[in-house]
């Protein structure tokens, strides 16, 4: 029972974790884009963010969900 528990946590802080860091990496990209755009004058496709940010995300929830699982796992066997 204590295992399910404790791979639940890891689920919701890997998709919390993907969630902020696919908003973070689109505003991040956003602000990149406008200043290529401001240099260069040239109309840059704003949907590349979101293309991008979602392959980050899913790497994001994908380490938050491995690290959570392994430090928690770790913990009960050292105690």
């Amino acid at each position: 029972m204590a295992a399910m528990s404790k791979f639940f946590l890891s689920a919701g802080i890997g998709l919390a974790t993907g969630v902020i860091c696919f908003f973070i990496s689109v505003a991040f990209l956003c602000f990149v884009l406008l200043a290529v755009r401001a240099f260069t004058h040239t109309q840059m496709d704003m949907t590349l963010t979101y293309r991008v940010a979602a392959p980050v995300a899913l790497l994001a929830a994908l380490c938050g969900f491995g690290v959570t699982l392994v430090r928690t796992l770790r913990a009960r066997t050292t105690h």
